[in-house]
């Protein structure tokens, strides 16, 4: 399932963008596995990190990533994708939220922000 995803993204290669977001705790357990999962060096602040105030009724970080063309999508991903009308809509129009995705698309070689 996560391999259709990636040749998708591979097939088509198309300009994406990946970010986490989350409050600052979760957010900074999430940066210190990042970095040391795949030895970079992101900080609360940069590109692709979206932190929430502690208002934020959120108990986990949340991993999505952003694209445009859907030409060749696989079904089940499809049917996950929605049109994004927030964050970033005005560079992309379509979103999908799924952690276990991302971190496949992390050991694949894809980072936090543009790609």
């Amino acid at each position: 399932m996560y391999q259709e995803f990636l040749d998708f993204l591979q097939h088509n290669n198309q300009r994406i963008f990946i970010d986490v977001e989350g409050k600052q705790d979760k957010i900074q357990n999430f940066i210190t596995k990042y970095n040391s999962s795949y030895a970079e060096n992101v900080a609360i602040g940069d590109d692709g990190i979206c932190l929430l105030s502690n208002t934020v009724d959120k108990w986990s970080i949340e991993l999505r990533i952003y694209f445009n063309d859907t030409t060749g999508i696989p079904v089940y991903w499809n049917g996950r994708k929605y049109r994004n009308h927030n964050y970033r809509s005005d560079e992309f129009d379509y979103r999908l939220d799924d952690n276990k995705l991302m971190w496949f698309l992390f050991d694949s070689g894809y980072r936090l922000g543009y790609n």
